[in-house]
């Protein structure tokens, strides 16, 4: 995935789409609850974007007041169309791992395991990167965290055998299907750059410190409490063999691709997952939350990372582990989108403080079309009339 264009989609989060009619496949909605206005916006388009760009299943999930109050799969998720999709259907996502990396190094931060401000190069020994003139020593796992450390490589290609996939050091080194090394181009803290490559070297930092898989971590930090059973970040052969089965630009199927870099790329998950832990990173009026982390914590997330240069205008805002977008309204939403070469689509985004969001995965490499979805959520949200910029 290349990262400037990662960057632009996501910015442009409000904009895009086309649209044709045609009939959902596989429903499922919370019980106990209200079905919300927008579902019915849903229902419309999300069928007909599916149909003009081809796109072979999704799902959909929508968060009000802080509960999944919709969650409805559409299409199928194998290429012969006898699975349809639920809200239970498991789905790569694909970059969406960086939040929930932020979330596992909060974690780690709040038990005294780790330290977000300490030099990640204490944390390393030997060094994995190669030298060069930045000061290695300045970068700090906030700077990976927030895409601030001066590191290279946006996205990665992933490995077709499972058993060909390399150790953090050899992919750090360069050993990454084509598409080269981390590097340092920039001194720490001066410059947003998107970087897997950064995601990467903060799991070696993590792994090396903890003496622990961060696999495992990931699991019993942010997927056991929340009670995600069906999501992971250990992306084996037998976790993609009960997953959606991806499917390139032409609608034909792609095969499975494997990562040993997850921190940045290798969730996999489902709505009704997914959907839990959206909830749990929202905050109420009191300030209480629903998950494990602070207010204080959340908070610390979706804030802009600071920057020793001024930001250009264009240039995206992050925080850890979450783009930074402002609704028309004013309000503040947070997200992520997730692509890779293996067919596969998401992206989520909420309103912290309001208690709401969206989310949506798809098994298409086309599935970015269903980002109007978004669009229109957020210009709702806003309660604001999206004019012409969620139209094709």
């Amino acid at each position: 995935m290349n990262a400037a264009a990662h960057t632009k989609w996501f910015a442009a989060s409000l904009l895009m789409g086309s649209w044709i009619a045609v009939s959902p496949q596989a429903a499922a909605t919370p019980a106990d609850t209200t079905e919300p206005a927008f579902a019915a916006v849903i229902e419309r388009e999300v069928p007909a974007i599916m149909k003009a760009a081809k796109i072979k299943g999704a799902a959909v999930g929508l968060i009000v007041d802080g509960e999944l109050v919709y969650a409805k799969g559409f299409g199928f998720a194998d290429h012969a169309g006898t699975v349809p999709v639920t809200p239970d259907t498991v789905f790569v996502a694909a970059s969406l791992s960086k939040p929930i990396a932020a979330w596992t190094v909060t974690r780690l931060a709040e038990r005294g395991d780790i330290a977000l401000d300490r030099p990640v190069a204490d944390m390393l020994s030997p060094w994995p990167l190669a030298a060069g003139k930045f000061d290695r020593r300045a970068i700090t796992v906030r700077h990976l965290l927030s895409h601030t450390a001066g590191t290279t490589l946006g996205g990665y290609q992933g490995w077709l055998d499972f058993n060909e996939l390399p150790t953090l050091e050899q992919s750090l080194a360069g050993k990454t299907n084509g598409r080269g090394a981390v590097e340092l181009f920039a001194a720490p803290g001066t410059k947003f750059q998107y970087s897997g490559g950064g995601y990467t070297l903060m799991q070696l930092a993590i792994e090396r410190t903890t003496g622990r898989r961060y696999s495992d971590l990931a699991r019993e930090l942010v997927f056991q409490p929340l009670g995600m059973g069906d999501s992971s970040v250990a992306m084996t052969p037998q976790i993609l063999a009960d997953a959606a089965q991806g499917h390139g630009d032409d609608g034909a199927p792609v095969p499975a691709r494997y990562y040993v870099e997850q921190a940045p790329s290798t969730l996999t998950t489902t709505v009704n997952d997914f959907a839990k832990w959206m909830s749990a990173g929202m905050i109420d009026e009191d300030g209480d939350t629903a998950g494990p982390l602070s207010q204080a914590e959340l908070q610390r997330m979706y804030e802009p990372a600071a920057l020793s240069t001024p930001r250009a205008p264009d240039e995206a805002v992050y925080g850890l582990g979450h783009f930074i977008e402002r609704l028309k309204d004013g309000s503040t939403a947070v997200g992520h989108d997730g692509r890779n070469q293996a067919g596969f689509r998401a992206k989520f985004l909420m309103r912290p403080k309001a208690r709401d969001g969206i989310v949506f995965f798809s098994n298409s490499r086309t599935g970015l079309a269903l980002d109007r979805i978004v669009c229109l959520w957020g210009y709702d949200a806003a309660k604001v009339d999206p004019g012409a910029d969620c139209k094709p």
